[in-house]
């Protein structure tokens, strides 16, 4: 068996005041050598989602990221209660691969400060930097998987990208959300909750989409995400 433990130092909720721990993130895998003559490394992920902290936000369209990782968490067993760089964050494993969730509480707009930070203290390569967010130019409840991409109109992702010196090659999960109706303001249309019929949508895809995000973990950008890929473009085409 081998195993590596890290250390990182946290904050952890508590009903009065945050309290400094510094718990032990140990991750262990076997080897088919019965001597462990060869070691086997797991590269962690971040997987974040991006939207906007607190009750007034929640269920919007712009939080849909958010939800995302609400859904992973309670698939892999990962509780997130512990602050840092200035994130809500969970630590666990899909199968034998660390993941670190995260939700930045900066609110959108400053989404970098969490992102990069966490990144830096946690040595993770831009390649395992999964980011999570609502997407305009998608039909609601259509996702689409990554390797890169740009920013868009999205002003969370281009933070992200600004605190990680304007590289663009970390894989992204959109969920789409669809477009304003009419004249309807951008802003209004993104702090709008879903109707019935959306809610149903985005429900369905946040399933799906926690499956394809650990196919991405567990075998990368493989012909598994090029057909979820695929399926997801015509998921409510009707033949």
């Amino acid at each position: 068996m081998i195993c590596s433990t890290f250390t990182p130092s946290i904050y952890h909720f508590h009903a009065e005041r945050p309290v400094f721990q510094k718990p032990r993130f140990r991750v262990c895998s076997s080897t088919s050598s019965e001597n462990d003559r060869f070691k086997i490394e797991y590269t962690p992920w971040l997987i974040v989602g991006l939207g906007n902290p607190g009750n007034k936000y929640h269920g919007t369209r712009h939080n849909v990221g958010f939800e995302m990782i609400d859904v992973l968490a309670r698939k892999q067993g990962v509780l997130m209660n512990t602050i840092q760089s200035k994130a809500l964050i969970g630590i666990g494993a899909i199968e034998e691969v660390p993941i670190l969730l995260a939700k930045p509480q900066t609110y959108m707009n400053f989404s970098g400060e969490a992102v990069g930070s966490l990144a830096s203290h946690y040595r993770v390569p831009l390649r395992h930097i999964l980011m999570i967010y609502d997407e305009m130019a998608l039909p609601n409840g259509v996702l689409r998987l990554q390797p890169k991409g740009g920013q868009g109109y999205h002003n969370g992702v281009k933070s992200v990208m600004g605190s990680l010196d304007g590289r663009r090659n970390f894989p992204r999960l959109s969920i789409g959300i669809g477009k304003p109706p009419g004249n309807m303001d951008m802003k209004a249309f993104l702090l709008q909750k879903f109707s019935p019929l959306e809610r149903k949508q985005i429900d369905e895809a946040l399933e799906q989409g926690s499956e394809a995000v650990k196919t991405l973990v567990l075998s990368g950008f493989s012909q598994g995400i090029s057909r979820f890929n695929l399926v997801q473009k015509y998921k409510f085409h009707k033949v």
